[in-house]
């Protein structure tokens, strides 16, 4: 057997074997890009809200009052200020908040969540895991270098790297190439 059909093995075999992956940093990668439009972790929604004055005057009655009239889940308050006497802030989780005049029960309520599978694709790309997953991480792009390199390689004459594919390859060099030029050339 020649080498090329051990080449055409691994290249097959470690695709194979990266399919997921890819899939998971291509997804992410994406949402990440647009990262000045749009939050790719999570959703944010933002309702008025009308409670009625509040009748408490210290925090621990105020924050109880909103959390029963909105109404909440106690679990996801994480603390609470009062800006000034026009303002009372109940946070929650993920970011979220509570914001009404205590003297109207007037304001809004912001709620964020995590977008499914967005949330956790994200995690992973970026490595927001550390530890094992940077091993993890760093294996899927040395096996990703090898899937490209092996598949210079699987074809031999005019449609091979010798033939058509050479123009293929530096294509895809020259898009990178030419963005750094033209980065650093008004940097």
């Amino acid at each position: 057997m020649n080498w090329r059909f051990w080449v055409r093995v691994l290249h097959r075999d470690v695709g194979y074997f990266l399919t997921g992956l890819v899939v998971v940093f291509a997804l992410s990668g994406i949402a990440v890009n647009h990262v000045d439009s749009w939050n790719p972790s999570y959703a944010r929604t933002t309702a008025a809200v009308d409670i009625g004055p509040l009748v408490a005057a210290d925090l621990d009655g105020m924050e109880r009052e909103v959390v029963a009239r909105v109404p909440l889940d106690p679990a996801d308050v994480k603390g609470r200020h009062r800006e000034s006497p026009h303002s009372f802030r109940v946070f929650l989780d993920e970011g979220g908040e509570v914001s009404v005049d205590p003297a109207t029960g007037r304001g809004t309520m912001l709620r964020v969540r995590r977008r499914p599978v967005l949330f956790e694709a994200n995690a992973l790309h970026l490595n927001h895991l550390k530890g094992v997953w940077t091993w993890v991480s760093d294996a899927f792009a040395v096996l990703l270098a090898g899937l490209a390199i092996t598949g210079l390689f699987m074809l031999r004459g005019s449609n091979g790297l010798a033939g058509r594919g050479k123009w293929f390859v530096a294509g895809g060099l020259a898009v990178p190439v030419g963005f750094a030029i033209a980065y650093y050339a008004t940097h």
